[in-house]
């Protein structure tokens, strides 16, 4: 039974280093992808400054939308870096048997059960979609035309 608690444990912190690891990679491509939004609304602004012609204002308005497109599937990949850690743990819990997996393990369970962080949620779509329409709103609804 020691052997088992003792290997259990080990697994787990090894779950647990690799959602560290994910993270990680996730912080770095949010950023990008902040930068990104930054670009398309960048390019929209300058475009703007110098009498954008139907060409430019499609070619900015498809960048826009497939940098929206990047950050919605950034989003789903953070997502699922989430969730497949919480499998993970909820798997690993129900072939322990009797061996508890720790407190924290089963607190993520529970919150990806609860479908997370709401607010994060929220708050990533609306700093996304806003992006989008700062980026495209100008090009195409100039109130000095």
């Amino acid at each position: 039974m020691e052997e088992m608690v003792m290997q259990s444990g080990m697994v787990e912190l090894g779950l647990w280093e690799i959602f560290a690891q994910a993270r990680q990679a996730n912080a770095t491509t949010f950023l990008a992808t902040v930068i990104a939004v930054w670009i398309a609304a960048r390019f929209s602004s300058v475009l703007m400054e110098k009498g954008p012609n139907l060409l430019g204002k499609i070619i900015c308005t498809a960048f826009a939308f497939g940098v929206f497109l990047l950050a919605f599937n950034n989003g789903l990949w953070i997502t699922g870096t989430m969730e497949g850690t919480a499998a993970a743990l909820a798997n690993l819990d129900a072939v322990n048997g009797a061996v508890d997996i720790s407190a924290g393990s089963q607190g993520l369970i529970d919150n990806v059960a609860s479908n997370g962080n709401i607010i994060g949620k929220v708050g990533a779509w609306l700093f996304f979609v806003s992006g989008l329409l700062i980026a495209v709103v100008p090009l195409w609804f100039n109130p000095n035309d």
